[in-house]
């Protein structure tokens, strides 16, 4: 007798194209570890699980203050430990990754500049996991061994994003690898950063508790202060390098110009010059303050801020202003957050600034010119026209670099290594039955080329989001 499967009402046979939910490894520094990597690792994880739910994204933290990481933290690499890095990569192969996604900054990995991380690189090399690198930093004039350790990490990687064609350039010019190894995504920025959430919004949150969207009392105050002035800000953890002396400057030179104008630095000092210089850097711009006679015009808010407290933060500012004294950064968090919030900036002018101010949604100097920088802010609180003309840039460019738009082009990279991999297991498993790769698929694993997004994001010009230009 002939015997008849039967199948539960209601099911269906798997889809034969469907396809198997894949799992990345993400390996950064994350909250409640506080730093601007870890934000942005935080947002782009959110991001990813929106543009691609069949991706199982989890976090291998990076740590060195024994912090306790939430459930989506499958491993913690501990940062001053080398023998942490290749165990890492054994426990993210032990949990079934497809792929590592490595953020990439000098100072958050250990070893002579940050040198362990090519450890956990080679052990996945070895292991069979293919990983990705985003590269934070990029220097025109690295270092002989800074140029060693990046250099190994692109080598054997499957892909590696940077944010912008300058640093896509100069990744290249410093002999990283050839231009199509280097995949244009940019920096996101939350949607809680749009425009319309304007201040009162954010009080009346506050008040029901709606979403959960809190402003710590101290925030509240401060912004409950300067609802009627003109506000410039700055915001993100503080240090010499961020060149804070210059905005104070300028705010003391502008004064007289704007009766009204308050200087708001919000955050925390950098966990790393707390270690050797305790609150040095933070004291020394309070001392500048009084001695300009514009105490009373600059605030500080001592502690790192929430994605809310920021949004609430540069609800009501402005100018946003970002005096870095390297012209080398390539990157900025507190910038792209400006922007996507429709907020125009003065910045010095390093890499990832100028890229980002082109197309007019702010001005940029030469970095450690004082005057001008004053000069620059002037001119955008004194002519309104000025103002709202880089207003509406800010906006036109953060609506570009929301989350929603920008996980969806990094989710069509991370697909292309993942992809690559299942296609080379079926191969090694001597499938009968094989799908054809896709061109993009094809391809040598550095040369992943996912598809071109809709709604490419231009810098003066260029299609950055283009993943194949040259």
């Amino acid at each position: 007798m002939q015997t008849a499967t039967v199948r539960p009402r209601g099911r269906t046979r798997p889809c034969p194209s469907a396809r198997p939910r894949r799992k990345l490894a993400i390996v950064s520094t994350y909250p409640p570890r506080e730093c601007g990597i870890a934000t942005f690792t935080h947002d782009l994880r959110e991001g990813l699980a929106a543009a691609a739910p069949d991706l199982d994204v989890v976090v291998c933290a990076v740590d060195r203050d024994g912090l306790s990481y939430g459930p989506e933290a499958g491993a913690v690499l501990d940062q001053d430990d080398p023998a942490s890095y290749p165990r890492a990569a054994k426990q993210l192969a032990a949990a079934g990754v497809d792929a590592v996604l490595i953020q990439h900054e000098f100072g958050i990995f250990g070893g002579p500049d940050g040198s362990w991380v090519d450890d956990l690189a080679a052990e996945l090399t070895s292991l069979g996991i293919p990983y990705l690198a985003t590269l934070h930093t990029v220097v025109s004039q690295p270092t002989p061994h800074q140029a060693k350790v990046l250099r190994q990490l692109c080598e054997s990687a499957a892909a590696v994003t940077v944010f912008t064609p300058t640093a896509r350039r100069l990744a290249t010019a410093t002999g990283l690898g050839p231009a199509d190894r280097f995949h244009i995504v940019p920096h996101g920025a939350p949607a809680i950063l749009r425009p319309e959430w304007s201040m009162r919004q954010w009080s009346a949150r506050h008040d029901d508790g709606q979403r959960g969207l809190t402003v710590r009392p101290e925030v509240a105050a401060v912004l409950a202060d300067t609802r009627d002035a003109t506000v410039a800000s700055t915001f993100g953890l503080l240090s010499p390098g961020k060149g804070l002396h210059t905005g104070i400057e300028a705010v003391a030179r502008v004064a007289a110009d704007v009766p009204d104008l308050r200087y708001i630095i919000a955050g925390a000092t950098h966990p790393e010059i707390v270690r050797k210089d305790g609150e040095s850097y933070r004291e020394s711009l309070e001392r500048l303050a009084d001695q300009l006679g514009v105490r009373d015009r600059v605030t500080f808010l001592d502690f790192f801020l929430t994605d809310a407290e920021i949004a609430a933060l540069l609800g009501q500012t402005s100018v946003f202003l970002t005096p870095y004294r390297s012209s080398e950064q390539i990157s900025s968090g507190a910038l792209t957050f400006a922007l996507a919030a429709g907020v125009p900036a003065v910045s010095t002018a390093y890499h990832y600034a100028t890229d980002l101010l082109a197309g007019g949604a702010g001005i940029t100097t030469p970095c450690g010119d004082t005057g001008a920088f004053t000069d620059a802010l002037r001119t955008l609180l004194t002519q309104p026209g000025r103002l709202a003309a880089a207003t509406s840039a800010a906006r036109a460019a953060g609506d570009r670099l929301a989350w929603s738009a920008v996980a969806g082009q990094l989710a069509g990279v991370i697909a292309g290594v993942t992809g690559a991999r299942a296609g080379r297991a079926v191969e090694a498993a001597g499938a009968e039955r094989r799908v054809p790769a896709s061109p993009s698929l094809s391809r040598p694993a550095h040369a992943v080329q996912p598809a071109r997004p809709q709604r490419p994001l231009r810098w003066a010009g260029e299609v950055a989001a283009s993943f194949d230009a040259a």
